[in-house]
């Protein structure tokens, strides 16, 4: 059995078998997001004049403040459906913030949740994986009793708060370097976009290097790049045939070019609507895998999405 994924055709509508997101409160500490949110039709509170949260909310941070109150008016609230957008460790901007809501309303979870299902139970049937796809061919190994974070129907019910990544992708994460890894990756990727996480800033601020990042991002978006990877490594990722595994290495710290994550995202809905130029959680969750380098707290962490790939087990 192999699951493809590319991307599919129209846009769904707001309403799906899980949520109505149209009927949703949208909750924020940032007034001009919530003004564009209000010109739209939706219901808007600030996070500042709110004691719990609304049944049913989408809820966009923009500083680690308001991700911290959000949880703490979760654990308040008795009766909560929440959606937990950190736009602020990715680009705390209202446009980001907008293109990410518009993402969302454009999202099939009740898909995206079938879709993680059957990812677990090729997961629980078999450990080695081909994928393949455009200028992508790569193997990758699951460590026996490895456990994947994943979502499925029965996480959602009437008292949860959740990340929105968690509704689109299946992942791996190796984030304690003294640990073994759960997954053992080797091949190449023909990356489409790039994400940049870091959640504790720098004193003083490497802005060369942020900016660097910047200008990577916005190449990887319309020239062709090619990762490469043995054993978890990261050997080279070359954007127009220019080489850029120098700057990886500096912005990833102490983690280097080790892979921290390997992902399936789920989410095909958003294909033609996505902008790998936005640096948005949303992003992540393009049908697909992606691998990641860095824990975003010693370092960057780095997301390489690769779209349109079959994720075949091997069953020799």
């Amino acid at each position: 059995m192999a699951l493809t994924f590319f991307a599919e055709g129209l846009p769904v509508p707001a309403k799906t078998a899980l949520f109505d997101l149209k009927t949703f409160w949208i909750i924020s500490d940032n007034g001009t997001f919530l003004q564009h949110c209000c010109a739209r039709g939706f219901r808007t509170r600030s996070l500042s004049q709110i004691e719990q949260l609304p049944a049913q909310s989408l809820i966009f941070s923009f500083c680690n403040d308001a991700a911290r109150q959000t949880f703490e008016l979760a654990k308040n609230t008795p009766r909560k459906q929440s959606i937990f957008c950190a736009v602020h460790v990715f680009e705390a901007s209202v446009e980001s913030a907008l293109y990410g809501l518009d993402l969302i309303l454009k999202s099939d979870f009740d898909d995206s949740l079938h879709k993680q299902h059957l990812i677990l139970d090729l997961l629980d049937t078999y450990k080695q994986f081909f994928l393949t796809g455009t200028h992508t061919q790569a193997r990758v190994s699951i460590l026996k009793q490895s456990t994947p974070y994943a979502m499925i129907k029965e996480d959602i019910d009437s008292n949860c708060i959740h990340s929105v990544a968690e509704f689109f992708e299946v992942h791996y994460a190796h984030m304690n370097m003294h640990t073994p890894c759960p997954f053992l990756f080797n091949g190449h990727l023909k990356i489409s976009g790039i994400l940049t996480v870091l959640r504790k800033q720098q004193v003083p601020p490497d802005n060369d290097l942020r900016k660097a990042l910047e200008c990577l991002s916005q190449e990887v978006s319309y020239r062709t790049a090619i990762l490469r990877i043995k054993n978890n490594t990261v050997t080279s990722f070359k954007v127009n045939d220019i080489e850029h595994k120098e700057l990886l290495k500096r912005a990833a710290g102490p983690r280097s070019l080790k892979l921290t994550e390997f992902a399936v995202g789920v989410n095909g809905a958003i294909g033609p609507f996505i902008d790998y130029r936005m640096n948005s959680q949303m992003n992540e969750g393009i049908s697909g895998v992606h691998v990641a380098l860095g824990d975003g707290s010693s370092g960057y962490h780095i997301d390489f999405l690769s779209p349109g790939v079959t994720f075949s087990p091997f069953q020799g």
